[in-house]
């Protein structure tokens, strides 16, 4: 990990780019007392520090988290918990596990809970070695920075294991209908699937922050990712099926278009379209692109989902990955 200038300060560009990154992966952090994970809306907006020592570390997923003894303005002694991200997050940013121990004397800065006065979302964090982590993407620096593998030369295509950019411009539009945005009210941010690990359906599964894999099957291509460690399956060279079964992750049948990997998903049985509580109906399709870069370094997608129930138009989602010669880690969700 490398040292960096200066500790994140109370600016409007960092808090907008902060609330940004939770929009960006969907934060959803874990509660000591509810056991749920939260929304951005569970935080404040001003930044702030805290200063003490590391009683107890969680080093797992989904969020990684830890205690913190610290005194309050009143000079009392208190023990805040820690929120930050998930362990391919940090890791990603040069943030191992043995830089963080308990009994280490730390600095952090985030934004404490509206709702839960002990909880604190950590930005960033002032190490006992005098370095500085980072815990969202302010800038691409020497820590946030992508390296490309040489694709072309590895020549393996769309067939390998791809990375969210660390400046993702993700760019996501869900028209919900009067019916739609009644059902998400109804949504409990502070209880719901998050909070037990559960399994999440397409087509939200494919826009976490994590890698992503397509390996040749044949007359399949399998799809595999980090979050959950899940995995759906495409058919190539076939016609949809009238009657699927359905399932968590649907039916999808792909080909290729002018190169590009084009699949369509139906008979889908998961009732949310994202983690804020979008719903969607057994009626909803989802149709997905992908274009490869001629250098093979990069990996665009155009995710279009139909809903005549839930949705007023077309909800879509824009994005890239990248080749950067990552791995594929066992994610192991755990519940506090």
């Amino acid at each position: 990990m490398k040292t960096t200038k200066s500790f994140v300060t109370n600016t409007p560009r960092t808090r907008g780019v902060f609330s940004s990154l939770l929009i960006l992966i969907g934060l959803t952090l874990v509660s000591t007392t509810s056991q749920a994970h939260h929304s951005q809306s569970y935080f404040s907006k001003e930044f702030s520090k805290l200063e003490g020592e590391i009683i107890k570390l969680d080093w797992r997923n989904p969020h990684i988290r830890f205690d913190l003894l610290t005194r309050n303005d009143q000079g009392q002694e208190e023990i805040r918990r820690i929120e930050t991200n998930s362990i391919y997050y940090l890791e990603r940013a040069g943030v191992t596990k043995d830089r963080i121990n308990v009994g280490d004397q730390v600095v952090v800065g985030g934004y404490a809970s509206i709702k839960a006065g002990g909880e604190f979302l950590a930005a960033n964090m002032l190490l006992a070695d005098g370095q500085t982590a980072e815990f969202i993407r302010v800038a691409v620096t020497e820590q946030f920075n992508d390296q490309l593998v040489d694709a072309a030369a590895e020549n393996k295509g769309i067939f390998r294991i791809w990375s969210i950019p660390q400046m993702n411009d993700r760019k996501v539009v869900t028209p919900l209908n009067d019916l739609g945005l009644a059902k998400k009210a109804e949504f409990d941010l502070l209880d719901n699937f998050t909070s037990t690990c559960e399994l999440v359906g397409m087509p939200r599964i494919m826009w976490y922050p994590h890698p992503y894999a397509f390996e040749d099957r044949g007359d399949t291509i399998l799809m595999r990712t980090e979050m959950y460690d899940a995995e759906r399956v495409i058919h190539m060279n076939q016609t949809m099926p009238e009657n699927p079964e359905p399932s968590i992750m649907g039916y999808s049948v792909g080909r290729w278009q002018d190169g590009d990997l084009v699949v369509h998903t139906k008979a889908i049985d998961w009732e949310y379209y994202d983690t804020q509580g979008s719903p969607q109906s057994n009626q909803i399709e989802v149709f997905e692109r992908y274009s490869l870069s001629e250098d093979q370094t990069r990996l665009d997608y155009h995710i279009e989902s139909t809903d005549p129930v839930y949705f007023t138009d077309t909800a879509t989602i824009d994005g890239h990955w990248l080749a950067l010669g990552e791995e594929i880690k066992p994610y192991g969700c755990e519940v506090y």
